[in-house]
């Protein structure tokens, strides 16, 4: 995972563990951000990174859900986390989130 990746995705694990670190508005803003993804996609990091209330799941747990190898899952993860992080919408928020 490059570095400009490994910033959403820490970015994300905080959320995700911690939805108050972060204003309503912020959380609003990564919601939009996601639905730049196909929605098969975007289910794909809630669920990993349990956004939004959702319940977090194992790379394991939802490899097998979508019926996949461990390793397409975490392939598919770091391919959506390089095309949200190289947008100019992740770059304004994390610019948000950098100020507050």
């Amino acid at each position: 995972m490059d570095n400009i990746s490994k910033e959403l995705h820490i970015f994300l694990i905080n959320l995700g563990d911690n939805p108050k670190l972060v204003s309503h508005q912020v959380e609003h803003y990564v919601e939009h951000l996601l639905h730049l993804l196909p929605t098969l996609h975007e289910q794909r990091l809630i669920s990993f990174y349990g956004l939004f209330g959702n319940t977090r799941l194992t790379l394991r747990q939802l490899a097998e859900a979508l019926n996949e190898t461990d390793a397409q899952t975490a392939e598919k993860i770091v391919c959506d986390l390089r095309r949200l992080a190289i947008t100019p919408e992740w770059q304004m928020l994390k610019n948000l989130i950098k100020t507050k």
